[in-house]
This record gives C-alpha cells, structure tokens and sequence, in this order.
C-alpha cells in the first residue's frame, strides 16, 4: 500500500494544493526545472513564475488530430535531466481533454523513471473523465512507479463541495 510511504496536508483546493507541491519542490530542489505540458492550466506557469522557479515545456496537444502529440512529448520528457519535476495531468488533461491511454502512460513513466524525474500529478477532475477508478488509474500507476511523486488533488468538485475549496497535497517517498 500507500499509506506507509504518504504524507498529506489539506489544502485550499486543486490550487493550494498545487502551489503547495511548488513551494516543496523549490525547497527541496531550488535548482529543478518544472516541466509543464504546452498548452496547460494557466495558473501552473503563473505560480512557478511567481515562485522563480526554471520552468520548460513539452509538446502536449496536436491541434489538427485533436489528440495527445505523442511522439512530440516523448521527445521533449527525453530532455528532462535527474531531479526535474515533470508536471502530469492525471485525468481530464486541462485545457485541452485530450489524454493518455495506459499504453502511453507506461512509456511516459519508463522514460521519466530512467530519466530520473520526480513527477508531480495535478488530479483535478477524478470521476469526470471516464469514472473514478479510471481516472485514477495512471496516478496509481505513477505512484507505483517511482521512489517520490507529489500529487496535488481537488476534492471540491468531485465531492460536490466546490465552494469549499478543498483540496490534497499527497507526497510519496520511499
């Protein structure tokens, strides 16, 4: 199981939470890149920028098939050095819903494993994609994956509290 290698803080929603899983990372990690998917939600650069953080992106989006430009993002992640934190949309990728079947996430997890990456998840839709265990299904698989993974997790609109602003940050180590 999880539970004897989580720690957790409750947060004020997805965003808290996110903000919450950058501020760890420049702590732990001041000189890490975080990598984020092009397009993404336009508060992930807002707060790394806000934080000082070095920042990249990876191709995410094909614009004329409407799907994940696979190829693209495997060949920018191939560039992510040891440490670097590669933010992940685990489900219901924003803006764009396009996401990864479990095939390409496997590859995305091998070539960040053997990169030597600390993934960061941002799990804001659970059971709105295709149901709550689908939609949870490539976190558990990079959960399982990797020594150290943060997610950072919105509990207000699946809960149907959204007005309560809450939110997770879940960190995994080993």
């Amino acid at each position: 199981g999880y539970a004897d290698r989580a720690a957790s803080v409750a947060t004020p929603g997805g965003t808290g939470a996110i903000r919450q899983a950058l501020e760890l990372i420049k702590l732990s990690a001041p000189d890490a890149t975080v990598w984020l998917s092009n397009p993404t939600w336009p508060n992930h650069p807002s707060i790394i920028k806000y934080l000082g953080m070095k920042m990249a992106e990876y191709r995410y989006f094909d614009a004329a098939t409407r799907g994940v430009d696979f190829d693209g993002l495997m060949a920018d992640l191939a560039n992510v050095k040891a440490g670097d934190a590669v933010l992940l949309h685990g489900c219901c990728h924003n803006p764009t819903g396009a996401n990864l079947n479990m095939d390409q996430w496997a590859q995305v997890v091998g070539l960040l494993a053997a990169r030597g990456a600390v993934p960061s998840v941002d799990l804001a839709y659970p059971g709105f994609g295709a149901g709550f265990e689908e939609d949870a299904a490539a976190t558990r698989l990079v959960a399982a994956k990797f020594p150290e993974v943060l997610i950072a997790a919105s509990c207000s609109k699946n809960f149907g509290i959204y007005r309560e602003r809450t939110g997770i940050l879940i960190a995994l180590t080993s």
